[in-house]
């Protein structure tokens, strides 16, 4: 069955996108920073954060002010591994000439805090994406989060070959949803970015 969408305002209105019809801004119910918009899944555990972060001019690639993002969200002491990147990410509604950078990873909490608890997420799998916005000074990140929760009713054992499966699927509704907010991914009010 084929996801379905809905149009979402972004920073007052100054960004629209494309989100999942299940995805719910959590402002309804925490604070969120100025900075920051987040949605989560009604139906499952998947996130969604829009986060407009500082320029970071210090690096001389695209690809390390990637790795320097991602390296930011990550806890200490998480593992993670880095299945993929794309350098070159399409925004149709973006000026062409707009650095993107995407990633496919997974990262997982030090197995000895993985918790017996119902809903615990023994790793999550992220498509993090970084759309360098120079003139305006600022990194924009937008990660989507799938934590791998595992079925308490199913007591067998997960092989290799499980896990490979189900990172399959996750990257490939992963790709589904970016592509999705990417290509509907615009910028109404470029004032969002006057300091």
């Amino acid at each position: 069955m084929a996801q379905k969408y809905k149009q979402v305002e972004l920073f007052g209105g100054a960004m629209v996108v494309n989100l999942p019809s299940s995805f719910t801004d959590v402002s309804t119910i925490r604070q969120v920073p100025d900075n920051q918009e987040v949605y989560l899944d009604a139906s499952g555990f998947s996130s969604l954060t829009f986060d407009l972060t500082e320029h970071q001019s210090q690096f001389s690639t695209d690809n390390e002010a990637l790795e320097y993002h991602f390296a930011d969200i990550v806890a200490e002491g998480d593992s993670k591994n880095i299945w993929s990147v794309n350098e070159s990410v399409e925004l149709p509604k973006f000026p062409s000439n707009t650095p993107a950078l995407s990633l496919v990873a997974t990262t997982a909490l030090p197995a000895m805090s993985i918790s017996s608890r119902p809903n615990t997420p023994t790793h999550t799998n992220m498509m993090f994406t970084l759309i360098r916005l120079v003139e305006q000074g600022t990194d924009f990140v937008i990660t989507l989060n799938v934590p791998h929760v595992p079925d308490p009713g199913n007591k067998r054992e997960q092989t290799g070959q499980d896990l490979v499966s189900e990172r399959q699927r996750a990257v490939k509704m992963m790709e589904e949803i970016c592509r999705e907010v990417l290509g509907k991914l615009e910028v109404k009010d470029w004032g969002l970015f006057d300091a």
